[in-house]
């Protein structure tokens, strides 16, 4: 330990002799570093942590039918499924979208769930305060008038009120009695959207108006589960569909259409925006680490032009005595200051950048929640990638500067010569390596340039610009349709008779929006249906003068 105090002291001494390049090598180290501590933090934050608050996730998987990102199951199909599993010891269900806090002078719009009576329970997520629901509910399909409320709407809705169980919230005009508050960070199941509260399945006539818990052919429930131990996903799948088969096969009314299901880890689950992000953000990565390497050249380049400088410094030393991996350690412990230092500017960056998700999403009405956090895991992380860094940037450099013989160097020393053959190739490999690399970004950033002016100049079908889009949900403010339809009326009237709109139109659904809510059956013609066969078609109920307000022309 005493000799690793004297290489520290010994290294500081020596940075601040020479600011500039204490400075230089610090900068560009921290510039590395910070593209992998940002990036690992996104990932940590969204694959490796997909549902903030619960801690096991390794084991969960999400069920989806065939290939579709519809929700897969009726409430009847997913109850024979959570009763009959064996390779699950858990299986949740839960519908997700936007409700409305009724009931006072300022309404408020947020994203709720209705969950299955064991959701917490297989999340193992455990409230703050009161309780969840209840898993042994006799009637889950009847339902209770009860809620969880999220911690964050706890603090902003309620102030913190330490005496909230037991008082009531009115959601979409219908009173809920608070049983429960959920822990901080905990947003639900669907990885990067913030779900803020949470009522029983059963609720969802009343909440939604609609009967789809009593209708086994209608399929609005998202699905998760825990697999048992020793199960793998394929066993999973295997015995999911044979008792989705027998299922179909006592209601095939009601199944008509794909009857497959297959099971996604959650860190990849079709359900949430980590289906687009666990194949970015690897490939971020990648990038980041080509950049790290680019750093390393760049200060290995550095410590060889100053080695130069101190050959006489190390003849001398290594004349006297000193061991020659003794004057390597003294090296790299000054480059392990460089990067440590390095890595502390990272990090303080990491602080800001790592919050910066989110601004690569485009606007939504969705409550889409992908800020980063910087924890024990992205410092370890941050102080392994530096200690890396100095190894590799610091560890050739530190070899060749000691390769000399202290006579020849004091030799050359008096006669003037300030360098040689080896450490002038060593230096030009370094370039070259930098070039290459540099190359291999600039490449890199031109194809996604290339790829992104490609996106950009897809024909949608329509023409965005110039148009805004705002909603309306007249249902939770207490319209019967027949008044919702003339309020509908009033508002298309009004917002087309505004100075400087050209058109205007309603619609129940918005262009690149993640799905559309509703279902139909078609005939067409003279088409005979196969068995099984699906014929329903997703639809959108628009306005008169749709098609013109979004420029979209007809064919035919």
């Amino acid at each position: 330990m005493g000799t690793v105090g004297q290489d520290l002291r010994y290294a500081w001494r020596q940075l601040r002799k020479h600011p500039g390049f204490a400075v230089l090598a610090i900068f560009t180290m921290a510039l590395g570093i910070v593209a992998n501590s940002t990036i690992f933090t996104w990932i940590h934050s969204t694959l490796f942590n997909p549902v903030p608050g619960v801690t096991r996730t390794g084991d969960m998987v999400t069920l989806r039918r065939g290939e579709s990102i519809s929700p897969p199951l009726s409430y009847d199909d997913y109850a024979d499924l959570r009763d009959r599993t064996r390779t699950l010891t858990g299986l949740l269900a839960y519908h997700d979208d936007s409700m409305s806090i009724t009931g006072s002078s300022t309404p408020e719009r947020i994203y709720g769930a209705l969950a299955s009576s064991n959701y917490f329970q297989v999340l193992g997520v455990q409230p703050v305060l009161g309780r969840t629901f209840l898993p042994a509910q006799t009637n889950e399909r009847a339902g209770a008038a009860e809620a969880v409320i999220g911690y964050d709407l706890w603090q902003r809705r309620f102030a913190g009120d330490p005496a909230i169980l037991g008082k009531t919230i009115q959601i979409n005009l219908h009173p809920y009695t608070i049983v429960g508050v959920a822990p901080r960070g905990f947003v639900g199941c669907k990885t990067g959207l913030r779900t803020e509260l949470w009522i029983p399945l059963g609720m969802d006539r009343q909440v939604f108006g609609w009967p789809r818990v009593n209708d086994r052919s209608v399929t609005w429930l998202n699905a998760l589960g825990t697999l048992a131990p020793g199960v793998d996903r394929r066993q999973a799948d295997k015995e999911l569909n044979l008792l989705m088969q027998r299922i179909a096969g006592r209601y095939p009314l009601s199944h008509q259409g794909e009857n497959r299901l297959a099971t996604d880890p959650l860190w990849r689950s079709p359900f949430g925006v980590n289906v687009y992000l666990f194949g970015t953000l690897p490939i971020l990565e990648a990038l980041a680490a080509l950049l790290l390497l680019l750093a390393c050249a760049n200060v290995a380049n550095l410590l060889l032009v100053r080695s130069v400088a101190r050959r006489r410094e190390l003849a001398i030393r290594l004349s006297m005595g000193a061991g020659h991996w003794r004057v390597v350690r003294q090296l790299l412990t000054e480059n392990l200051a460089l990067a440590l230092a390095g890595g502390a500017a990272a990090l303080a960056l990491t602080l800001w950048t790592s919050r910066s998700l989110g601004l690569f999403v485009t606007a939504s009405p969705l409550p889409i929640t992908l800020d980063g956090e910087v924890d024990r895991a992205v410092l370890l992380a941050t102080v392994a990638v530096s200690i890396f860094t100095a190894v590799l940037s610091g560890l050739l450099p530190a070899l060749r500067a000691t390769a000399l013989a202290p006579a020849e160097v004091l030799k050359e020393e008096s006669l003037g010569s300030t360098g040689g053959i080896a450490k002038s190739r060593l230096s030009g490999s370094l370039v070259i390596l930098q070039v290459a690399l540099s190359l291999l970004l600039l490449v890199c950033a031109g194809l996604f340039v290339r790829s992104l002016r490609h996106a950009q100049s897809i024909d949608p079908g329509f023409d965005p610009s110039n148009m805004l889009l705002a909603s309306v949900d007249l249902g939770p403010a207490g319209y019967s349709a027949p008044a919702g339809m003339e309020m509908e009326r009033q508002i298309l009237d009004r917002v087309s008779g505004l100075q400087g709109v050209q058109s205007a139109t309603l619609a129940d659904f918005s262009p690149l929006n993640f799905t559309i809510h509703s279902e139909s059956a078609s005939s067409p013609e003279g088409y005979v249906p196969a068995s099984h066969e699906s014929l329903e078609v997703d639809r959108g109920i628009v306005g008169p003068g749709y098609l013109k307000t979004l420029r979209t022309p007809l064919i035919a």
